[in-house]
Order: C-alpha cells, then sequence, then structure tokens
C-alpha cells in the first residue's frame, strides 16, 4: 500500500516552471537505474511496502517488506523484508516465522531517531479451524533483528493490518507525542446463516514502543465491504498541536474517506465518492497549502458499469470535502493507481519537489501482444491532470507475464518501486518474484520502460457523508518471530547500475 509519508509537504504551486526532462545526461540517467527481483526458485514473494532509507547507519537505499509462500503454495507464508543500497547491492534479506504460524507484512515506516523500522502486517493462529488473523506490529532495528511486536484490537475474527506511519506532532496534555506510531488496519468477521458480515475499519495509535494509547475500531452505517487501505497524518489545524488522521479506502462500492482526531480517534468527518461508477482507493499522500491549510490527495481506481477499471485520482480539503478528481486510462485497458507519493526537489531532473508521483499497474496491448506491467506518471498536484512536460513509464517484459508496482517511495535522484513479476528471469520456474526497482531521475526511466500516456478527465464533484460508529479496542503482547536469512535475487533483464 502506499508511499513514504513526509507529512506536511507544502503543494507545487500552478505556475511551477519546468526545464526540459530531456536536456539530461543520458549517463546519469542509466548510472541510478536498477530492477532486483528476488526470491528463492520453490517460492511466491512479493513486496508491498517500500521505503527511502533515511535514518538507519549507512543512510541511502530502499526497505522493502511483504510475503514469501515457501514451496509455492504452503499455506504458511512468512514475512518478508528486504534492505538494498542505493545501487542494488543485498544488505540483507530476511524471512520471518513464528512458530509455522501464517503472516505478512504490508506496509513499513522508519524511525526518524534511526533505530529501525516499524512494520504492519498480520498473524494468523495455529491450528484454528475457522478463519483467524491478528494485527500487529514488529519492530526491526537497522539490520532485520525483531525488537518487540504487538498485536492491536481483537485475536478472533479476520483482523488486517494495512498501513504504519510515525507521527510528527502530538499533545502532552492528551498522551500523544511526536513520534508516535500510527497503524491502520481491518476486522472481518464472515457471515453466517443467522447474522450478516462484519467489516470495521482500525486505527491504533501506539507509543514509540508499540505500548498502545489507544485502539479503536470504526463500523460504518453502509451495508457492504468497509476496508481503509492507507492513513496519513495532517497538518495540525490551531489550536490544536496534533494534526488530525485521514484513512481512504472503500465503503460499498464506492471510494471512502475518514478524517478523525489525532488525539482521541473520535470521528471528525467521512465522504464517499463513486468516480466513474464504483470506486476505490489505494493511497493517500498528506500536503498542505502554502498558506499552511492541510490537504490530502487520494489514489485509487474507479469505473464505469460493464468497464474496465482507470486510475482515479482525488484531492480533498479539510474536512473531507472533495475539491477535484480525475479519472486517467484507456477504455480499452485496464489501470489501478496502487500507491502516491510527492516529489522532492531532485526526484525528477526539472520538477519541483511537491508534485504527485504515483504508480500501479496497466493490463492492455502494447505492440500487438497483451502486457501486465507496473507503471509510474507525474500530476499536477493542484489540477490531478498530467504534469506539463511529464513523462509517464510503463515498467516490464511486454509480454504475456504480469509486473506490478504495490508501492513507491520518491527518492534523491529517482524513485523507488516495489510489486511483484512472474517473468521467469533466472529459467528456474521461479513462479514469482519480489520486485524492486530504482527508477532513474530522467523522466522516470528505466531500460526496462516504454512511454505510457493515457487520456485523462476531470470529473464533475459528487460526494456524500456515512455514519461511523467507534469501539474501543485493546493490545496484546505478542512473541518474536524467528528470522532466516535467504539471498537468492538477480537484476532484472539485465537492468544494474
Amino acid at each position: 500500500m502506499n508511499a513514504y509519508r513526509r507529512t506536511w509537504t507544502a503543494l507545487a504551486p500552478l505556475s511551477l516552471a519546468l526545464s526540459s526532462l530531456a536536456t539530461l545526461a543520458p549517463g546519469a540517467a542509466h548510472a541510478q537505474s536498477w530492477e532486483m527481483a528476488s526470491g528463492l526458485p520453490a517460492q511466491r514473494d512479493v513486496h508491498r511496502g517500500t521505503k527511502e532509507i533515511r535514518n538507519c547507519l549507512n543512510p541511502g537505499g530502499v526497505l522493502s517488506v511483504g510475503t514469501t509462500t515457501p514451496g509455492g503454495v504452503n499455506p504458511n507464508t512468512n514475512m518478508l523484508i528486504e534492505r538494498l543500497t542505493a545501487g542494488a547491492g543485498l544488505v540483507f534479506r530476511f524471512q520471518y516465522d513464528t512458530g509455522q504460524q501464517p503472516e505478512q507484512a504490508a506496509q513499513v515506516t522508519e524511525f526518524r531517531d534511526g533505530t529501525g523500522f516499524a512494520v504492519v502486517g498480520s498473524l494468523d493462529p495455529l491450528n484454528v479451524a475457522a478463519p483467524q488473523s491478528r494485527f500487529i506490529v514488529t519492530k526491526v532495528d537497522c539490520n532485520g533483528q525483531p525488537l518487540w511486536r504487538f498485536s492491536y484490537g481483537d485475536t478472533t475474527e479476520i483482523n488486517t493490518g494495512w498501513d504504519i506511519l510515525q507521527a510528527g506532532s502530538g499533545t502532552a496534555a492528551s498522551g500523544t507525542a511526536a513520534g508516535d506510531l500510527v497503524a491502520l488496519g481491518r476486522y472481518y468477521r464472515p457471515a453466517t446463516a443467522a447474522t450478516p458480515a462484519v467489516y470495521r475499519a482500525r486505527i491504533a495509535r501506539t507509543r514509540v514502543n508499540g505500548t498502545p494509547i489507544w485502539v479503536r475500531d470504526y463500523q460504518a452505517s453502509i451495508a457492504g465491504d468497509f476496508e481503509l487501505h492507507a492513513i496519513a497524518e495532517l497538518v495540525p489545524v490551531a489550536p490544536s498541536t496534533t494534526g488530525d488522521l485521514v484513512a481512504v479506502g472503500r465503503i460499498a462500492g464506492e471510494a471512502a474517506v475518514l478524517q478523525v482526531n489525532g488525539n482521541t480517534g473520535a470521528v471528525v468527518c467521512t465522504a464517499r465518492m463513486r468516480g466513474l461508477g464504483t470506486a476505490q482507493y489505494h493511497d493517500v499522500v498528506p500536503v498542505k497549502t502554502t498558506a499552511g491549510t492541510p490537504e490530502f490527495l487520494a489514489v485509487g481506481e474507479t469505473s464505469a458499469a460493464g468497464a474496465a477499471s482507470q486510475v482515479y485520482l482525488s484531492r480533498f480539503v479539510p474536512n473531507c470535502l472533495l475539491r477535484v478528481h480525475t479519472h486517467w486510462g484507456a477504455t480499452a485497458d485496464r489501470e489501478i493507481g496502487w500507491a502516491g507519493d510527492l516529489t522532492t526537489a531532485t526526484t525528477v531532473g526539472g520538477v519541483g519537489a511537491g508534485v504527485l508521483l504515483f504508480g500501479g499497474e496497466v493490463n492492455g496491448t502494447y505492440n500487438g501482444v497483451f502486457s501486465q506491467d507496473a507503471f509510474l506518471h507525474l500530476a499536477n498536484p493542484q489540477t490531478l491532470l498530467p504534469l506539463a512536460g511529464g513523462l509517464g513509464k510503463r515498467y516490464g517484459t511486454q509480454g504475456a507475464l504480469a509486473e506490478k508496482a504495490f508501492t513507491l517511495s520518491a527518492a534523491n535522484n529517482g524513485a523507488y518501486f516495489a510489486g511483484l513479476s512472474t517473468t521467469n528471469w533466472l529459467a528456474n520456474g521461479d513462479p514469482q518474484h519480489a520486485l524492486t526497482a530504482r527508477a532513474s531521475v530522467n523522466a522516470l526511466k528505466t531500460n526496462c520502460a516504454v512511454d505510457w500516456q493515457p487520456p485523462s478527465v476531470t470529473l464533475a464533484l459528487a460526494s456524500a457523508t456515512y455514519g461511523v460508529t467507534v469501539i474501543a479496542r485493546s493490545a496484546l503482547q505478542e512473541p518474536l518471530p524467528t528470522r532466516s536469512f535467504v539471498q537468492s535475487q538477480t537484476l532484472c533483464c539485465g537492468v544494474g547500475p
């Protein structure tokens, strides 16, 4: 799910000056580009979260987290964490297992004090007939050693972790502080013959050591699937010194937004949008205007009745008010926006800080052959239309096999994205690799990329609210997993730094 959350980055003005992206020296671009596939031949691997490393010892490079499935079909999945240098060198690649219990990692945030990373995900109990899982957060140090683990909320039914951040604000009188962790997940109880299914979003705010400050479940008044996939912290609005939290996802076929008080978890506002007919968000990026007003950008997908999905981008002002939304894509293709981030001053040559960088997957014909590829593109953060001078790229083998970008992180002189690849890079029958790529400064290009310029259209404003019931939950300390080192990896299609 999602991007390096640089809270409170100012939006780039509409008059953003762009120099020609084509004037950069090709050598500089190629020196920064690489694509790495990793995973043992008998395993299925995927990266779900990634962050540029900025604080750990010897900063630089990228940390990605996800899941590995031993034997390809073994239900005992393991949490996967991989650290690479900026030059694609392997620092470590560990899988983590707790007593043969299935576990997965969804997203990661780096501690600003340089002590390591917090990883959110889920852990399934052993030998339970009914489907169950726990919503967990694990801290690992800069070398991947686990330090602590907590589960938050229920230990029965299905509890899943989606996203995590380290807060930049807090209020001592309320028991919160800058440096707190905020994790997002969900609770799901399947339907029975006597009772309907129950869907709840969950937000946990914890101290830096993982002990809970508050844990809240949010149950919507609308029947149907309710999942919030990503969370961000907004800039504080006076007189409060703590920024609100905003989570995005879906509710009953519509895109959903939930804004809560950062100190207490109390509901501030809600919003839902149909987009082209159905819609959902997969990521959210906090921003602020030059006047300091908190806003946020959401990235996802939308589709009309009977049509394939297209990328869906939205911008909101305080109190969940929709300001602008657009859809991107060709009607003959299927596009999904999985992740977003804001460019730094050096991410892309000629582009300043605060531009929306987003990525995901595009499914459609290229040169007469169906291809499922990862993509990256740039959007004007004000209009959510293509940035003038910016050129999108799709990455992959342009063939029947798949590449997907589930997560991305803007970086110095480039950007990282991560996901999966089913291309048989090692010719050893590996069914699915974890994929990490560093796209260079030159229009986000690597050697395995082609231009991608989908049509984009602004939608008419339309949104509604929904009611929410709030339920308090508790937390439980969990045993640490056992880690084991797995090294297998290779540069994709010969693309290296």
